[in-house]
């Protein structure tokens, strides 16, 4: 197997000892070589790929955030534009037409979809939807917290609301993000990153109560239902803990989250074609504080914020990550995607 390389988004200055994007090549025995520094940028806390054209995507996670964009060289990075977003902007994804870049902004709660252009870059000004709403916890739920968005199958873009305990559930047309929906969850919940299975159904990691939901569709992605809870972590999760990531592995026979405090990576099985998930087994996830990870096939990735490492595993047949090799040191990682 030849080597495959990731970018590593980062905290820098107050929030973090990173300087930027850095680069990782995988050696064909799973570990890691050293991080190289790609490209500077000030808090580039999360990254996303154009599905077609070489280009990355980074916020720039502060109080007056932002985008950017970068071409690919070379393992280098070079930034062709840039646009303003809303205050803490945390999380990117890209439609799977490559037309539209969507961030959520943490800070300010609202959801933003900037057009882009044939070559990637930017190319206008974005679409703005502002949130609303409130949960019960008043040190965390004040006001509203956009945290990530995904895509559906027929187009619909899901976001989580953190603060009020919503997903919601937006259209791209006419340029304009148009809400179509708002599905509630339990209140104090307050829902951070999601996915959707190949059977149809979306399931919801939650920061505060640590606990994965999964939603099914009624009305296409329009509205959806609860119809079952699972616990984050096969032991007890700790009164501290904090759901991070959620992913998808093997076709969708597994899914992975990560959680803060207790510093785990569980595995849980998927039931009834996503209906229901079980947990299987809690791995430490080789540092402190893990936030973002990526399944590549056999292997896994988890970058360890507050650690300052990346540990890799091996997933095994029975669907648990082993550790393969020590973790890599890089400095104050969060995001880790293919390169």
């Amino acid at each position: 197997m030849s080597e495959r390389a990731f970018w590593v988004g980062t905290y820098t200055g107050e929030a973090g000892a990173g300087a930027g994007i850095y680069r990782v090549a995988r050696r064909s025995d799973g570990t890691l070589r050293a991080p190289e520094l790609a490209a500077e940028a000030v808090s580039p806390s999360y990254l996303a790929a154009h599905p077609a054209k070489g280009v990355l995507y980074a916020v720039r996670e502060e109080d007056e955030g932002g985008v950017a964009a970068y071409a690919v060289g070379g393992g280098r990075l070079r930034e062709i534009g840039r646009r303003p977003a809303g205050a803490l902007p945390c999380h990117l994804s890209v439609t799977p037409d490559g037309g539209r870049l969507v961030a959520a902004d943490y800070g300010s709660g609202t959801v933003r979809a900037y057009p882009l252009a044939g070559d990637g870059g930017f190319a206008g000004d974005a679409a703005v939807a502002e949130g609303h709403g409130t949960g019960p916890r008043a040190d965390r739920q004040e006001g509203p917290h956009a945290h990530m968005s995904a895509h559906a199958p027929d187009g619909t873009v899901l976001t989580t609301d953190l603060g009020a305990d919503l997903v919601r559930s937006f259209r791209i047309e006419g340029g304009a993000l148009r809400l179509t929906g708002e599905t509630p969850l339990p209140a104090g919940y307050g829902p951070r990153h999601l996915v959707v299975h190949p059977g149809g159904y979306v399931h919801v990691l939650t920061e505060l109560a640590a606990a994965v939901l999964v939603l099914r569709p009624v009305d296409g992605y329009t509205r959806l239902e609860v119809v079952a809870e699972s616990p984050a972590t096969a032991g007890p999760a700790g009164g501290t803990a904090q759901g991070a990531a959620i992913k998808l592995g093997d076709g969708g026979r597994y899914v992975y989250t990560s959680m803060r405090g207790t510093d785990v990576v569980t595995t849980h099985r998927v039931l009834d074609g996503g209906a229901a998930l079980a947990p299987v087994a809690d791995v430490p996830s080789g540092g402190h504080w893990p936030r973002d990870l990526h399944v590549d096939g056999e292997w896994m990735h988890v970058a360890n914020e507050r650690g300052g490492t990346i540990a890799t595993f091996r997933i095994g047949g029975d669907g648990v990550p082993a550790p393969a090799g020590a973790p890599l040191g890089v400095p104050s990682p969060v995001c880790v995607i293919p390169a």
